[in-house]
């Protein structure tokens, strides 16, 4: 009988942007791991969500086929979802039945719309940011009555796009880019109102429901379709898993959960400890390097590296009509060429991964 792989076995939960980046270096982990990964077939990336959601970008310009690269890569694909995993039996189960133990689980799950506004029953006509599949709503909403519930980028890119598209748009939220620089939050709200947009801003909304949404002060807003843009938290299941609650997996700055330092996570679904960073993609996508030199130094029996926020960063909001807003700290600037750039940048990192 030949020998054991004398590897530890590493289980990567999810194809989020540091995955990804993982999935890319797959050479380097498989000298030193026995690697598994489990995902859907397609990555879907926010950046493109709002342009591709109203077919200003057609589905491929948005998405990269995960299955394609883990062949490439030379990585074990289970194609599907983590329904089950037990962090100190170093278990875990597919939505397929595959039954996986591991040494080392690393989760890069990404993060979901906070539920409480949610209806019970889930209409058609209400869907969330996330997943991102099911913008494709906004398809066939000219000449519709379709409110935005929530006032972040999320939001904004959507009322905008939506309005674009012939929609007939209210935007719901308690603040309006609340995280934006005063001047770019002004004109944004010009130019969502040159649009037709019924910005509203400080009409807080306490329930959802299949034509209209309520707010606090009794009122109503009907609408045809509702997009729910209201924050985003940690998927359910890391609590059940008993890896964290709606904040994600604590972490420490080398990404391991302190109680189980054998489980790391990134992007989204991590909850870094030594100081909250916002939901936003330029963390997973900075993390990858960081969570690979880890492993590996784990594996070498070294000291892992600490991921170090940056504190500025550029964001590019995609306002449709070929136009965007540009943020980086105190600095924005909008228009033709803001979104040239997006497009530009975008179009560089998912080809590296396409």
């Amino acid at each position: 009988m030949p020998d054991a792989d004398p590897r530890p076995r590493l289980l990567l939960v999810g194809a989020g942007h540091a995955h990804l980046h993982l999935i890319d270096r797959a050479a380097e982990l498989a000298a030193h791991y026995d690697v598994t990964l489990v995902a859907p077939r397609w990555f879907h990336y926010s950046g493109t969500a709002s342009a591709v959601a109203t077919g200003d970008l057609p589905i491929e310009a948005g998405r990269v086929d995960v299955a394609a690269s883990a062949v490439q890569h030379g990585v074990r694909h289970v194609v599907g979802r983590l329904v089950d995993l037990d962090p100190r039996a170093r278990t875990a189960r597919a939505d397929d039945g595959s039954e996986l133990a591991f040494d080392v689980v690393s989760l890069n799950v990404g993060s979901v719309v906070d539920p409480a506004l949610l209806p019970p029953q889930r209409p058609a006509s209400v869907v969330q940011t996330k997943p991102l599949t099911g913008l494709e709503a906004l398809r066939t909403t000219a000449g519709r009555r379709v409110s935005v519930v929530g006032g972040g980028a999320s939001g904004l890119e959507l009322a905008a796009h939506a309005a674009a598209a012939g929609a007939r748009v209210t935007l719901l939220a308690e603040e309006v880019g609340g995280d934006l620089p005063a001047g770019a939050v002004r004109r944004l709200a010009r130019c969502l109102r040159a649009r037709g947009v019924d910005l509203r801003p400080g009409d807080a909304v306490v329930a959802v429901g299949a034509d209209v949404s309520t707010l606090a002060d009794g009122s109503e807003v009907p609408h045809d379709l509702a997009i729910l843009a209201t924050g985003l938290v940690g998927p359910p299941e890391l609590a059940r898993w008993g890896l964290g609650d709606e904040r994600g997996v604590p972490v420490s700055a080398t990404l391991a959960h302190p109680e189980h330092p054998h489980v790391l996570a990134a992007g989204d679904c991590a909850h870094f400890l030594p100081s909250p960073l916002p939901r936003v993609g330029v963390h997973g996508v900075r993390q990858g390097p960081v969570l690979l030199a880890g492993l590996l130094a784990r594996a070498r029996g070294e000291q892992a590296p600490a991921y170090r926020p940056q504190r500025r960063w550029l964001a590019v909001l995609d306002l449709g009509d070929g136009r965007g807003l540009a943020v980086r700290g105190r600095w924005w600037w909008e228009g033709r060429a803001a979104l040239w750039l997006k497009r530009r940048i975008d179009r560089r990192w998912l080809a590296r991964y396409s």
